[in-house]
């Protein structure tokens, strides 16, 4: 059980206290993505597609087709934080920063380097989560938003531990491909059909979809933040994304360890 009480050691925390110390050096760039990024996206498919769009049937009931994609934006800005945070950022400071070679030549061991990376992309999805839910608070204040912000800060805990399994995920590929040309196999094959049928944008409802949206995370994680913010059936949808969270992370982090040290340590 090293790996797992490892996230609580000081040597992980180390690997993260060091992220977010070069992250907050240019702090005013890598704030303007998750706060623009949630206003244009209001704007395109909230009141720009929405106004084509009379409702969304959602649990026995019509919403707003702005009041649906918000908890989508939520859930996409998770996943898609952790796994490019455990793709390109990992890979980067693996192969081309070597950070990861400083860091084990002190007391820092590769489970510590696995946990710093994991921890650091739910840390820096939790944030531009919170971020997105400022612009959400913001479209309610502004009347454009019908959905219960009070609830947005209970969100955040879920954003972080699904954004913990994400980037275990992330991890897994960073460990198997060899350059970083070829990280467009799994972001193309994986990370984006994911997305594609998660129920972050649009309702999936084909009945040859379904099966996949019924085992893919996003999608539990989206309509557990619809049911936080609309009001509907929580308990099934949240019991689903930590059930899968929590699979993913005593599979994924032990794998991404023993690929990783044959990739970095050659054991």
């Amino acid at each position: 059980m090293r790996w797992l009480t490892a996230a609580l050691d000081w040597q992980s925390r180390a690997v993260l206290s060091r992220h977010v110390r070069v992250h907050l050096r240019l702090w005013y760039t890598a704030f303007l993505p998750p706060a623009v990024e949630p206003i244009l996206m209001l704007l395109a498919f909230g009141l720009g597609l929405g106004g084509w769009v009379a409702g969304i049937p959602w649990h026995g009931r019509d919403v707003s087709y702005l009041a649906y994609v918000a908890p989508g934006m939520l859930a996409y800005t998770t996943f898609m934080t952790a796994m490019l945070q455990g793709l390109y950022g990992a890979f980067i400071r693996m192969r081309y920063q070597r950070t990861w070679e400083g860091q084990l030549t002190t007391q820092i061991e590769l489970r510590h380097v696995v946990w710093g990376e994991v921890l650091w992309a739910a840390f820096l999805a939790t944030f531009y989560a919170a971020i997105v839910s400022l612009v959400l608070l913001g479209a309610r204040l502004a009347g454009w938003l019908d959905v219960d912000v009070a609830a947005l800060p209970l969100a955040l805990p879920l954003v972080f531990v699904a954004a913990c399994a994400f980037a275990a995920l992330g991890l897994m590929f960073t460990a198997l491909v060899p350059t970083i040309e070829h990280m467009n196999l799994p972001l193309f094959l994986i990370v984006l059909p994911l997305a594609f049928v998660s129920g972050t944008y649009f309702p999936v409802d084909h009945p040859a979809l379904r099966p996949f949206s019924l085992v893919n995370p996003l999608y539990h994680l989206a309509e557990t933040f619809r049911c936080l913010l609309l009001g509907g059936p929580i308990a099934g949808a949240l019991a689903s994304v930590l059930g899968l969270a929590t699979l993913m992370l005593a599979v994924l982090v032990p794998l991404d360890m023993r690929l990783l040290r044959r990739r970095v340590l050659g054991d």
